[in-house]
């Protein structure tokens, strides 16, 4: 399958979205330890629908103090005499800053967890947070199995699923995380392996 079509099948399970689409031999994209002469074959996020049970979740917490209120009222809890109205404000005020911070802390997770396949790795940008980060790779030489897996109906059903990668370097295992067409994934950087180690195209070793 040509890298175009690959390319097509991925973007067509994440829908438009450019958070969450691969780029495809861009020499526009950069990353951090590029070496010279390397270039970028896929560049993976988690699939965008991996955001959608922290959003829910956001969404309960942004909703809540309009059902709190009046449920506090209906069982006849009246905060007016121990609260004034600037105490109220401040307190709704603290509330949605922790809803944001819950929001952005997810989606920056998200956003900042990357896997790459270049013409000469495999690299894993693991984000642990604000002021920590793993970077772990592996040459393609290096790499000894890929299994794709979908997860569950859900996956099945949305496309996305987990990529598994056994190597010979110094971290022996590297698992793409809910990406889109893990199976495409796969497909993509056994070709990119064999190509590396100089087999035809369909060649078993």
């Amino acid at each position: 399958m040509a890298e175009e079509d690959i390319s097509q099948l991925i973007h067509a399970s994440q829908g438009r979205s450019s958070l969450s689409m691969p780029l495809l031999q861009s020499t526009r994209a950069f990353f951090e330890g590029q070496e010279k002469g390397e270039h970028i074959i896929l560049m993976l996020r988690p699939h965008v629908i991996t955001l959608a049970p922290p959003a829910f979740v956001a969404l309960i917490l942004f909703l809540a103090p309009f059902y709190i209120i009046p449920f506090l009222k209906l069982i006849n809890i009246d905060l007016s005499g121990t609260l004034n109205f600037m105490q109220t404000f401040l307190i709704i005020i603290i509330w949605y800053l922790f809803v944001f911070g819950y929001s952005l802390y997810h989606f920056i997770f998200w956003y900042f967890n990357i896997y790459i396949l270049t013409n000469e790795r495999i690299i894993d940008f693991d984000f642990k947070g604000l002021l920590n980060k793993e970077i772990s790779y592996a040459k393609l030489n290096q790499i000894q199995d890929i299994s794709p897996k979908t997860i569950g109906f859900f996956g099945t059903f949305v496309h996305f699923g987990n990529v598994f990668i056994q190597t010979a370097a110094e971290r022996p295992e590297f698992e793409f995380h809910n990406v889109a067409r893990p199976d495409m994934v796969a497909q993509e950087i056994l070709k990119q392996v064999r190509h590396e180690e100089g087999e035809a195209p369909g060649e078993i070793a």
